[in-house]
């Protein structure tokens, strides 16, 4: 695959993609933590707390293992792309949380004894665990896949945007701090280019099964 032309294809992706991690590693060089997040959660209202309470799950599981179904139903090589990404994803998260960083607080314990953050209603809180988001980098597995599968500018901007909002979500509902999502961001999209690249290599480039789909394979079946 041609890196150049790969990249022209997809500069809608990278150039946001670039522009906002950029942005957030200034913010995380600049002010504390602990600054970035009060600023965060001084800003809610009603309306985002019941947008955001939705957004986020499409970081977690239930809402990914629909999206990759669907994805079968127009090609395999898509699906197993988004299904290996995020299992890629999910593997060095949780070697980050459960084995080097395993004393992480989330902010709910952070500023128990600090300051009174706001909450939003019916969302639970977790204690410990915080680094990196597995939420944010599951996200950005899929819909950097998402994004990178297709050759509309726009629904490659798309796509990313839906993945940031899952990102900023895990902030606004004081689950993760900035440098929790900056980095699942990172090992989101590094596990969606790595399990893009491996399935469209030569290994897998001839391999016709991958090309059909769960539409196609039932058409043969009655034939």
């Amino acid at each position: 695959m041609d890196l150049k032309h790969f990249l022209k294809n997809h500069l809608a992706l990278f150039i946001p993609f670039s522009v906002i991690l950029i942005f957030g590693i200034i913010l995380l060089l600049t002010f504390s933590k602990i600054d970035i997040h009060l600023f965060i959660n001084k800003h809610s209202s009603t309306f985002f707390d019941q947008c955001f309470k939705y957004i986020t799950e499409f970081g977690a599981f239930l809402l990914i293992a629909p999206i990759i179904i669907i994805m079968a139903l127009f090609k395999y090589r898509y699906a197993l792309m988004a299904i290996a990404s995020s299992v890629l994803a999910s593997l060095i998260v949780q070697i980050l949380k459960r084995i080097l960083y395993t004393d992480s607080p989330r902010p709910k314990v952070v500023f128990q004894d600090i300051y009174d953050l706001h909450f939003v209603e019916n969302v639970h809180l977790y204690n410990t665990h915080s680094f990196p988001s597995g939420h944010t980098a599951g996200a950005f597995a899929l819909f950097v896949v998402l994004a990178l599968i297709n050759k509309r500018p726009v629904c490659q901007f798309l796509f990313l945007m839906m993945a940031v909002l899952v990102g900023y979500s895990r902030m606004y509902l004081s689950q993760h701090f900035l440098i929790d999502v900056v980095v699942g961001s990172v090992v989101g999209t590094a596990s969606a280019l790595t399990c893009y690249f491996w399935l469209n290599s030569s290994r897998f480039s001839e391999k016709k099964f991958l090309n059909q789909s769960i539409l196609t394979s039932l058409k043969s079946m009655k034939h």
